[in-house]
C-alpha cells in the first residue's frame, strides 16, 4: 500500500476551480438573505432608516486568501454604521448580524 503524496499545485488548482467559487458565492448569498432578514432598520425618526439593511453586498472570485490563490465568497455591509451595528458601542451591545447569518448558512 502506498502513502498519500501531497500535490500542492493540484490542491491550489482545486481551490481555484469555478465550482468551488460558485459554492462559496452561493453560501454568501444565503448568508445575505439571512442577514437582511435579521437587520435592524432603526427608529422612524432616523434620517438613515433602513440604510444598514439595504447595504449588504456579496462578491466572489478566484484570488482570495492570504496568498491570493484560492476561491472566495464574501458578504459585507458597506453602510457607515455597519461597524457599530456589528460590534456595538459603549451604549449598546453588538448585534453580530453577519457572523450569525454566516454561521446559520454554513459559511463559518
Amino acid at each position: 500500500m502506498s502513502a498519500f503524496k501531497k500535490n500542492y499545485a493540484g490542491i491550489g488548482e482545486m481551490l481555484r476551480m469555478p465550482g468551488v467559487e460558485a459554492a462559496l458565492r452561493e453560501m454568501a448569498e444565503r448568508a445575505e438573505a439571512a442577514a437582511v432578514a435579521a437587520a435592524p432598520v432603526g427608529p422612524a425618526d432616523d434620517p438613515h432608516r433602513g440604510r444598514y439593511k439595504a447595504s449588504f453586498e456579496v462578491s466572489s472570485g478566484s484570488h482570495g486568501g492570504v496568498h491570493k490563490d484560492r476561491a472566495f465568497g464574501r458578504l459585507e455591509n458597506t453602510s457607515e454604521e455597519s461597524f457599530y451595528v456589528e460590534y456595538g458601542t459603549s451604549q449598546q451591545e453588538g448585534r453580530h448580524i453577519i457572523r450569525i447569518a454566516a454561521e446559520g448558512s454554513g459559511g463559518l
